[in-house]
């Protein structure tokens, strides 16, 4: 597959990219310093850093995976849900997302131009 970006988008996906990372393992290391957070805080924590790094990328204009952004919900509502004290299986719930994916994701993308 090619990819029809410029050098410049590219360098600011990386960028992007390498700040999530880092932010995630911030935000990892220090909730593991601090100790009694609530049930859930570190998935909460985890999807609000996606939604937040998809916002960026479609207010840059790069592209953003709607995949990502259906599984950054689920661990926002996980978490949510474990901090008020309802069990949610997130794990099933990232399973049958992943299977919906595969399943049904190629017969709603759209062809590249050959």
């Amino acid at each position: 597959m090619t990819s029809t970006m410029d050098p410049v988008q590219k360098d600011l996906e990386s960028r992007i990219d390498s700040a999530g990372w880092g932010l995630f393992f911030l935000m990892s290391g220090a909730m593991l310093l601090v100790p009694g957070l609530p049930q859930g805080s570190w998935l909460t924590g985890v999807g609000t850093l996606l939604i937040g790094l998809s916002a960026l990328r479609a207010m840059l204009g790069l592209p953003v995976s709607t995949f990502g952004v259906m599984m950054a919900l689920v661990l926002v509502a996980t978490g949510l849900g474990e901090a008020a004290g309802v069990a949610v299986p997130w794990f099933a719930l990232m399973l049958v997302l992943c299977g919906v994916a595969l399943a049904f994701g190629e017969l709603i993308r759209r062809p590249h131009a050959a």
